[in-house]
């Protein structure tokens, strides 16, 4: 009942008459969005964008992305690994990647590097602001765009020589260190360098092998930003990136808590380089031209004790299975480990006017994926090897068009023409190809109203391209309706309707911007299972492929509202409410097809809130205290397991001395245990479970306190 008061006392607080009546210094509305393909002010575009500032980041405390994702409305995420790596934006996004190449539904950019489904190395530290595309945006970013981008912006370097240190440590063993250094290298040229390193022993305790860090953090990122005039009429601006991220992945539990008993932890890890070069040419007079190339190396690896436990955990002999028709074991013990090599080259071309009102431009991406799967398999009931091998192209052309149809009116017409092809072959000696072309649009009005305001109405489509099942065509001689039905899977497309206003109040108390959307999704793209009992083998037989659902709503309101209610105190709300439903989608058990039309889709909860408030106590102290509330969600559409609903309380403390600041932070106060990943099916031989079906949960982050110091000299 405390949370639940706490919780509404701060909406309350945020919403009530007087917020309606941020000030000079609540600069939200000024935030320019350069994922836009016009770099266009916040307070113009129509759609939903939700920005997270520096200081949101210094607030959290945050050391990876995932720490921010609870302040955004609308926006969930799933783990199965180290790190929250997989985003679902209004109900739409993946869970995870095993086998199957995965076709992102919500991309991720940094300084225009495309990392999408790398999110494991998304470190904060000089992060200008983080930019949050919601709705169909393909026609800005193409097949990655389908549910939303997340577009990342790092500081840039300046012709300023300064630095700023941060160095911090908190509860289960975790500290950091980060230093950045700016300023002119040479006349007209001038340079970044950052670099984080962030260590924890992780939460949880592996009981069997008597160690706490089987689950722990190591990252370090290191990036340099450098911009330059080449000449009156060129510059230049290049980024490059190193990432090496070695962390644990020892998550579940048979005893559903935060004490494992795997004797071969897994990892969860990226070693990755990537470079982006971009020209501005301006020598022709109302023209530019904007050229950028990009290119992204990575090592991944993931794997996991796919047991749980170690030898000898079950009973011998085995009180639930005859000896005669059962002679196998009642413990089994595997790994499952997944190398990739993932490398992509970019190439982008932008012709506009120098007033923004129209540009023409052409994209083209070439990509390979390479996957070593070293694991048991359970037919053959051997160690095994699995390679496979997908290479992809995106080649397309893109437009956009202002029209003012007054002083206070104009609309924008975006669209996208796009051509997608993947070739796939593995060490079955199996090769498919699929090949898409598809269109992105959007075309809004905008209308400027009272005097600081901004209403919007919106239409959007966006795309997906299709894809292969090689899991489930390796098992088509178990499956034989596998090769005719599910071996390849159809593009999905989504079109969705937004009316918005956005604005601040005369006086600039109040910023505030408030969205209702419906979004319509065809040809659905979602995991589904074979399960089959076992026969003469000795495990359940099942597979996991992407199947097309028929269609699917996705509709909902969202609100960001900032008010400062006086000169040292200001209210923040972002608040999110989601209604999802599915149509034409099956469950394969045992060879029925179960019809679960009508359900909520996957990781789709109905309300998502932050909501909190600043205190500047006095000019060297400030105070924020903050709650995240979360509705309880499905995991997944193989089953109808759901999470518990949250409500998570957070505090910040800084204390400023002329150039350093100490702050001491705590998140999740209240040590609540919740889940952000699940999977239902047995796992446990011990008494008297017997490998019943159980709902395992990877568990969010628990209680932490910690202390920073950091200062910019």
């Amino acid at each position: 009942m405390l949370k639940l008061s706490l919780l509404t006392s701060a909406v309350a607080m945020a919403l009530s008459p007087a917020a309606f009546a941020v000030s000079d210094d609540a600069d939200v509305e000024r935030v320019v969005v350069y994922g836009t393909l016009d770099n266009t002010p916040l307070s113009q575009t129509a759609s939903t964008i939700s920005v997270l500032s520096a200081d949101d980041i210094k607030e959290r405390n945050a050391q990876h992305l995932e720490a921010l994702f609870n302040k955004v409305p609308n926006l969930n995420f799933s783990m199965g690994a180290s790190r929250g790596r997989f985003v679902q934006i209004r109900g739409i996004g993946e869970r995870s990647q095993f086998v199957d190449p995965v076709n992102p539904s919500v991309g991720f950019l940094v300084d225009g590097i495309d990392y999408s489904g790398l999110m494991a190395g998304a470190s904060t530290f000089d992060v200008a602001q983080v930019e949050v595309f919601k709705g169909p945006n393909s026609a800005r970013f193409g097949a990655q765009g389908l549910a939303g981008m997340i577009n990342v912006v790092t500081e840039q370097a300046t012709s300023d020589y300064a630095a700023k240190f941060e160095a911090g440590i908190a509860n289960f063993g975790s500290h950091h260190l980060a230093l950045a250094v700016n300023g002119e290298l040479t006349d007209g040229t001038n340079g970044r360098l950052s670099v984080h390193q962030n260590v924890s022993d992780g939460f949880i305790n592996n009981i069997h092998l008597g160690r706490d860090d089987t689950n722990n953090i190591d990252e370090l990122t290191a990036r340099v930003n450098l911009n330059t005039e080449l000449s009156e009429n060129l510059k230049a601006n290049v980024s490059l990136h190193a990432i090496d991220v070695d962390n644990g992945y020892d998550a579940f539990s048979l005893d559903l808590n935060r004490n494992t008993l795997s004797d071969q932890p897994g990892f969860d890890q990226q070693d990755s380089t990537a470079a982006a070069i971009q020209f501005d040419y301006s020598a022709f007079e109302g023209l530019n031209t904007n050229i950028k190339l990009t290119h992204l190396s990575a090592d991944l690896g993931y794997g996991y004790d796919e047991d749980w436990g170690f030898v000898g955990i079950a009973p011998d002999p085995c009180p639930w299975q005859d000896p005669v028709t059962e002679p196998w074991a009642c413990e089994y013990s595997s790994t499952d480990h997944y190398l990739r090599d993932h490398m992509e080259d970019t190439l982008e071309v932008i012709v506009s006017d120098e007033k923004k009102q129209w540009l023409v431009g052409a994209y083209y991406a070439d990509e390979t994926q390479d996957l070593t799967r070293e694991f048991f398999d359970w037919d053959a009931f051997a160690p095994a090897t699995f390679n496979s091998s997908v290479g992809r192209t995106d080649a397309s052309v893109f437009a956009k068009n202002t029209i003012n149809l007054s002083e206070q009116s104009w609309v924008t017409i975006s669209g996208r023409l796009a051509h997608q092809s993947l070739d796939y072959s593995d060490s079955g000696n199996l090769q498919h190809s699929v090949s898409d072309t598809a269109w992105g649009a959007e075309v809004s009005y905008h209308q400027n109203v009272f005097s600081d305001a901004m209403a919007y109405v919106t239409l959007q489509r966006s795309f997906k391209m299709g894809g292969v099942n090689s899991e489930a065509l390796s098992k088509a001689d178990q499956f034989p309706q596998l090769a005719d039905k599910y071996a390849s899977f159809a593009p999905e497309t989504l079109v969705g309707l937004e009316l918005g206003l956005k604005g601040e109040s005369a006086d600039t108390s109040l910023v505030y911007r408030l969205t209702g959307f419906y979004q319509k999704r065809n040809d659905v793209q979602y995991k589904n299972w074979i399960n089959q009992d076992p026969t003469e083998t000795i495990a359940p037989t099942f597979v996991g492929f992407t199947n097309n659902a028929a269609s699917g709503k996705n509709m909902g309101i969202e609100a960001e509202l900032v008010y400062s209610a006086s000169e040292g105190l200001d209210y923040f709300a972002n608040l999110g409410w989601l209604d999802t439903e599915l149509s034409g989608i099956t469950r394969e058990v045992d060879d029925i097809a179960v019809d679960i039309s009508g359900r909520e889709q996957a990781h789709a909860p109905s309300y998502q809130a932050n909501v909190g408030a600043t205190f500047t106590v006095n000019d060297a102290m400030t105070l924020t205290v903050e709650a995240d509330a979360k509705d309880s969600f499905y995991y997944s559409y193989s089953h109808d397991q759901q999470s518990d609903a949250i409500t998570l309380l957070h505090a910040n403390l800084t204390y400023t001395i002329a150039d350093w600041s100490v702050t001491i932070y705590g998140r999740n106060l209240t040590d609540e245990t919740y889940g952000v990943r699940g999977f239902y099916f047995g796992n446990d031989p011990r008494e008297p479970a017997y490998y019943a079906d159980t709902l395992w949960e990877q568990f969010g982050e628990p209680r932490r306190v910690g202390l920073t110091i950091s200062t910019q000299f």
